[in-house]
């Protein structure tokens, strides 16, 4: 089997050299076409970025936690997704933006729990009150119960007056015979 597309006896067909130069020059640009696409789509922040230090990026990813992660700061993670959150952040405060509008586009994005508390504001206001009056509340019923499970039984009072010596001797000439 021979290859008629760089074969000299394939002249005599003419539409089957042409195809083949065709299908070659798409593959090949097609492929040019990929390798700009995937360089163009790597990460590089953009020059605003450059001038921003890490430790104003860390200013700001202290205040938002990991959308991934369960109780992570956003400055602790080291997962890839938080390395881009933190490269926004870079390129948002080389725009110029401050810290309030950084947090709000992130709460856009992933909601709430980016913030790691909820805000104080409609429903949310409940997350903050229940455990204080669940507490509050635990603990009334706690002393209430306490108050009646231990009630004082009311024991006759015996004073000194009512107790002559012959009760005494007599009590004591008891356990005496008892025990001697």
């Amino acid at each position: 089997m021979h290859n008629t597309l760089f074969d000299p006896r394939s002249a005599t067909q003419p539409h089957r050299r042409i195809f083949g130069v065709f299908l070659v020059l798409t593959l090949l640009l097609t492929g040019a076409f990929l390798t700009a696409a995937t360089v163009a789509a790597q990460d590089t922040p953009p020059a605003s970025a450059d001038n921003v230090t890490a430790d104003e990026v860390n200013e700001v990813a202290r205040e938002l936690w990991c959308p991934l992660c369960s109780g992570v700061r956003l400055d602790a993670c080291e997962l890839k997704a938080c390395d881009q959150m933190k490269e926004v952040i870079a390129i948002k405060l080389g725009e110029g933006e401050d810290t309030q509008t950084i947090k709000d586009y992130f709460v856009e994005q992933y909601g709430p729990q980016v913030l790691g508390a909820p805000p104080l504001e409609g429903f949310n206001w409940f997350a903050w009150i229940l455990p204080f009056a669940v507490l509050i509340g635990g603990g009334i019923f706690l002393w209430f119960r306490s108050r009646q499970l231990v009630q004082p039984v009311a024991a006759e009072a015996v004073s000194r007056e009512n107790v002559t010596k012959s009760d005494y001797e007599r009590k004591l000439d008891e356990e005496l015979k008892r025990y001697g």
